[in-house]
């Protein structure tokens, strides 16, 4: 596998009640093709602002964003990002609400709606098509936006924390299926969770952030074994990982 993309030094300074507040600091990683890049830290940490920098929708006050070696702090259009929320369109259909981007961006529409009737299936959204999002179930919901942004036809997934807000069962099934498809469709994906678990389950590098200024303070490279599809949290190893990972969230 190839380097995709070299985050080198950034940092990040927000305004707050007339005060500079330094959230990001020295944050360097590298991330290679077809990579599960998983990133814990305690809420307020700035989890959310390093892919906001990622995507683009800011620039870091200090260093830099490669990708294949090329400057793109400050850029959009590199990276599809996936928030909490699914934000779908009420008064659009599940077909209409996944081809939105190539629809925002001027491009062939017909052609968008051939590959998101051929992803269907594998998203497990196939016979739907025409359902508004009121009448789909909150796991259905998660995957038409995750639909949405592989449509955006971006070769890096942003993940902020999408399954959050959905019960356990249906965010362990949903775990499962994201897996497959990360390895199906050859996605590279950085993941934003506080689920210890989710994020042993599904990564192939796990980085731990601090507390603000937030740096990364461990990198964890997730064991072969714990990535086969009979994983689970009844292994020792699962175990001893997750009380390592834990350790360094709260020293």
């Amino acid at each position: 596998m190839s380097e995709i993309l070299d985050v080198k030094s950034i940092c990040k300074t927000f305004l707050f009640e007339g005060k500079e507040v330094l959230v990001l600091k020295d944050i360097s990683f590298s991330v290679q093709e077809k990579e599960f890049i998983g990133i814990i830290g305690p809420s307020g940490c700035g989890k959310s602002t390093l892919l906001e920098l990622i995507a683009g929708i800011s620039r870091p006050d200090c260093g830099d964003i490669l990708k294949y070696g090329k400057s793109i702090s400050g850029q959009a259009g590199h990276a599809g990002s996936m928030p909490q929320e699914d934000l779908l369109l009420p008064w659009l259909s599940l077909l209409q609400n996944a081809i939105l981007p190539v629809k925002i961006s001027k491009g062939d529409e017909k052609r968008a709606l051939d590959k998101a009737k051929s992803l269907l299936p594998d998203f497990g959204l196939e016979g739907f098509e025409n359902y508004k999002p009121w009448q789909l179930s909150g796991g259905m919901k998660q995957r038409t936006a995750f639909l949405r942004t592989v449509m955006t036809n971006e070769d890096i997934l942003l993940l902020d924390e999408p399954f959050a807000n959905l019960d356990a069962l249906t965010r362990l099934q949903l775990q499962t299926w994201l897996k497959s498809i990360h390895k199906k469709l050859n996605l590279t994906i950085i993941l934003v969770t506080h689920d210890i678990d989710e994020a042993i389950r599904l990564s192939d590098t796990i980085y731990v952030m601090d507390s603000i200024p937030a740096p990364f303070i461990h990198k964890e490279i997730v064991p072969e074994n714990l990535k086969t599809e009979e994983n689970d949290y009844t292994d020792p190893l699962w175990s001893e990982l997750k009380l390592h990972l834990t350790t360094k969230l709260f020293k």
